[in-house]
Formats: structure tokens, sequence, C-alpha cells
């Protein structure tokens, strides 16, 4: 139970909240604070319910029991709009813009419609509204795309406009929802950097929802960790590797170790920095498909966390080989870390012989310059993909074609 002391720093806290489908019950009974001008960070597995609570506080859904307080009023089921309006501002997982409408339309609608009841789109925007929009623009390196159509943004692009929209309406608290979800390692540093801005020069509270644990434990001052609807954990990020049941439920034993020496800040055993490189064309689909997925393992440990379903992915591929298929060097190296993390064995020296793997396989040039081109070239090209695979429900357009055109072109360059 929340302390019923009136504590003037607090503002927002849950009391016994539970939310409830039918028998499912989503959310069971959790109780939290969060204090004015602090990060509180919110973790756990999919599936387990966090999400939902912020369905809860935000009034997109009906809390079944419990009570909920922000600023010192009990907004327990009042309307999304009427909590929006009292300062709660939220982000979403998926895109949750207006495609066809500009980047400037996208934020002068929501700080228009964060503070006032008018329900009529089409309106003359105030001069302030004008101002507050392109503050946020600004504060979120958007600027220069203000006048873009909103389909044409890569996916970096489109978080950040989501956390625009979200500042636009002078939140009190900033609730966003895996705001590096997808993102490479650079890119994740660009949005820490953003957030980072917005607590000091907007006075902003934020709650963050995030799978990316370096982002979570960098930013936040206290974490909750969220385990089928309950609390797994609740206290300091430094904490968390010490915590045997989030260790044995949520982290493994076998990443404690690296987890805990990533989130003091010390050097990790593998490089992380390391990119990884290759020419994929010549080999087999099963091939193709084990590296890429060793890639991302790989990708998820150097940044601090890696999901079991992160391992199983993995391991389903390994177990789908062909039997006219050869194992590779990465399949070798992948299968040695999915024992060990199975039978719960350190896998840092796995991981390193993986990374060693991959140094080796796409001969990763020496000498600083050529590394930081082709690192470059290796990014562009990444990102390029994966914006371009991202609208494949919405339709490729030819300037989507032309962007990963030039990113191969310019990686070919770089390599010769």
């Amino acid at each position: 139970m929340v302390d019923k002391t009136e504590d003037s720093s607090v503002l927002l806290s849950c009391d016994s909240v539970t939310k409830n489908f039918g028998a499912l019950v989503a959310v069971n009974n959790l109780s939290f604070e969060v204090k004015a001008g602090t990060v509180f960070g919110i973790g756990g597995p999919n599936g387990a319910g966090k999400t939902t609570l912020y369905d809860v506080i935000t009034g997109v859904n009906p809390v079944s029991s419990g009570k909920i307080n922000f600023n010192g009023k009990s907004i327990t089921n009042l309307q999304p709009h009427e909590i929006c309006h009292a300062g709660i501002a939220r982000t979403f997982q998926l895109n949750a813009a207006f495609e066809t409408m500009s980047v400037i339309d996208n934020v002068l609608i929501a700080a228009h419609h964060g503070n006032t009841k008018n329900k009529v789109i089409k309106v003359n925007y105030t001069n302030e509204e004008r101002q507050r929009a392109d503050s946020a623009l600004e504060v979120c390196g958007l600027t220069d795309k203000a006048k873009h159509i909103v389909s044409s943004l890569n996916l970096i692009e489109h978080k950040l406009l989501m956390i625009a929209a979200a500042v636009a309406t002078k939140p009190l608290l900033l609730l966003m929802d895996e705001p590096v979800g997808g993102l490479i390692p650079k890119e994740i540093d660009e949005v820490e950097k953003v957030v980072r801005n917005l607590i000091s020069t907007h006075n902003m509270t934020v709650v963050v929802i995030e799978h990316v644990m370096r982002f979570l434990v960098s930013l936040s001052d206290e974490v909750l960790i969220m385990n089928y609807g309950e609390k797994l954990y609740h206290g300091s990020p430094e904490g968390l590797t010490d915590d045997k049941e989030v260790v044995e439920v949520y982290l493994g034993e076998g990443m404690s170790g690296q987890i805990g020496t990533s989130f003091k800040g010390k050097a990790s055993t593998v490089n992380k920095e390391t990119e990884l490189k290759g020419d994929l064309s010549k080999r087999s689909q099963w091939a193709i498909d084990v590296e890429l997925a060793s890639r991302q393992l790989l990708r998820q440990y150097l940044s601090g966390f890696v999901y079991p379903i992160d391992f199983l992915k993995v391991e389903r591929l390994l177990d789908s080989r062909p039997e006219t298929e050869k194992s590779t060097n990465v399949s070798r190296a992948a299968k040695e870390i999915i024992s060990a993390q199975a039978d719960k064995e350190e896998m840092s020296p796995h991981f390193e012989w993986l990374r060693r793997v991959f140094d080796e396989s796409y001969k990763i040039r020496d000498g600083e310059t050529a590394k930081a081109k082709n690192n470059q070239s290796d990014d562009t090209i990444e990102i390029a993909v994966r914006d371009f695979l991202a609208k494949e429900t919405n339709g490729f357009t030819n300037s989507d074609i032309e962007k990963l055109r030039e990113a191969v072109n310019a990686s070919r360059a770089n390599n010769g």
C-alpha cells in the first residue's frame, strides 16, 4: 500500500491498482510513487502488464480496483482527454501519428488539443501554440523536418515525433513506451540525449517503459520490474543484479555479471563499438537467417540486456538446419551460447567467441579511419533496410528505394 501521508514531492501515485480483463489479471494490486523531477523506469518481459499500466493511468482502460492520484488529485477512471489536460502525456510503442500530414501539423494538433476542450480539427492556432510546437520540434531535433510528410520519416524520426507531440501539450508528466525499441546503438544515444535535454529544460518528470536496459538504467532514478502484472523489483537501478528473483526470472544467471558491469559504466569484455559486416549474397537462406539472428543477439548483449525470446529465436533457427546444410562458424558459436544459457553457465566467453567469428568472417579493416567509415556505412545500410522493411504493409516509395540504393553504393565505395 502507498503511504497515505501527504508528500508534496510525489507527482503520481498508484495505490493497489488492479486491472482485470475477464479472468485475466493484467495488473495485480500494484502500488508505487513517482516523485516530481525524477525518471522512473519500468521493465519486464512482454506481457508483464507494463503498457496496460499506462492505459489505466491515462484513462484508455478503467481500473478494476485501486486509486491513481496525480498532482494531488484523483484521476482514477477519468477520460483520456481529461487526464491529458491535467498534465499527463504519453508516447506509444507503435507509430501514433497522422501519416499523411506534415510533422509540424501533427505537433500543432497536439499543442492545441492537449490544452483545450476544442474538438474542431481545423483551427487557427494561437501564437503560443505555434511557439510550443516549434520548441518541441527543436528540442527533439526535428526542426528541419517540420514540413515533411510523416510517412517519409524513418524509425527514429517517428519516435522523436511522438515525443515532440507529447511535449507540445506542456505535460508535467511524460510517459514513454519503448522510445528506443528497434533502434541501433547510436540512435539510442541520440534519443537519450533528447530525453535528458527535456528533463533539464522543461522541468519534466518522466516514466519510461523500455526493454533496452542500458537506456533504462542510465536514465532512471528508480526502476520497477513487473512480471505477470505484479511488482518483481522496485529500487535503484544498481540493485537489479543483486536481486536473486530478478536474476532468476528476468536476467538469467549467465547475464547478471555482464549486466552488472555494464550498469556501473565499466568496460565490457566485448567492445561495444564492434560493428558486424559481411556479404550475405553467397550464403544459404538458413545461414543468412542464423547470422542475422546471431547478430541481433550479440547486439542485445552488447547493449546490456538479452531477452529469453532472443535466445529462443536463435535456438529455433539452429534446430531447423536442413540435413544437407553444413554448420557455419557463426552457427557453432551461437550453439555454444544457447547451450550455456540453457545450463545457466557464464556466457561472456561464448559471446566473445561469436564476436571474433564475425570479426574474422567479415575482415574488419585495420585503421581507425577506415573502421569509422565502414561503421558509418553499415549503420546507414541497417537503418535504410530497417525503414524499408517497416513500410512493407504501407507500400514502398521511390524515395525509400533510392535511400537504400544510396546506402549500398556508399558501402561499396568505402569497402573498395
